[in-house]
């Protein structure tokens, strides 16, 4: 028997970049049309019974360094009981192309860590961290993408040592990414490597799901 770690009365928030935002401030909001409000149906069908609050607040653009500027207000203040935080691929394309060190892997773990810490020191909230993606393979790109998928592992390593030593619950996005993609082809999760699809954000908000029901 399978159990939903997601409890009755609960607040979950999402945050994050362009990803998670989806539209969240405008034509879509307050979910947007991602991941986020997948996941909020997954729920609403499979445990109707469950009242849970969700907050989306992903931003496009964002990095580590913009989290940290609005973590209080944004996560903080609204006190979840669960923190979902998918960061990292515009860290990435910043540190390579424009050379800036404080989104280096080096610096994201480090204020990733931080941020982590403070969340659960003062809310007490649980964690999900998703790993940062490119839905692209290395045969199949540009000399951009083929830099990008050859720097990503470093900020990927840093979710998972982070989930570890937090005890969050890791989404392996990336990695379910290009398993479909070698069978699929990338296209059928995005319109271009760093932004889902449909199809793409249901695999995220899948995975999600999965992580937090709890086998036998």
């Amino acid at each position: 028997m399978r159990t939903l770690s997601l409890k009755d009365g609960q607040r979950l928030v999402f945050i994050g970049d362009s990803i998670t935002d989806c539209g969240r401030r405008g034509e879509y909001a307050p979910y947007g049309n991602g991941y986020v409000a997948i996941f909020k149906g997954l729920v609403h069908a499979q445990a109707p019974q469950l009242q849970v609050e969700y907050f989306n607040q992903g931003i496009g653009g964002d990095t580590i360094a913009n989290l940290e500027s609005r973590w209080q207000q944004d996560v903080i203040e609204l006190q979840p009981d669960w923190l979902s935080v998918l960061i990292g691929i515009n860290d990435c394309h910043l540190y390579l192309f424009d050379g800036r060190n404080d989104v280096a892997p080096e610096s994201y773990a480090k204020r990733y860590e931080s941020l982590l810490a403070q969340a659960i020191k003062l809310t007490g909230c649980s964690l999900i961290l998703i790993e940062p993606f490119y839905f692209a393979q290395i045969a199949d790109t540009n000399e951009e993408g083929r830099r990008v998928l050859k720097s990503l592992p470093d900020y990927i390593v840093a979710v998972h040592n982070l989930a570890q030593q937090f005890n969050a619950r890791l989404i392996r996005t990336h990695q379910i990414g290009q398993e479909i993609i070698s069978r699929q082809g990338a296209e059928v999760l995005h319109g271009d490597p760093v932004h889902p699809n449909i199809t793409g954000h249901g695999v995220i908000a899948y995975a999600i799901w999965q992580a937090l029901n709890d086998g036998e």
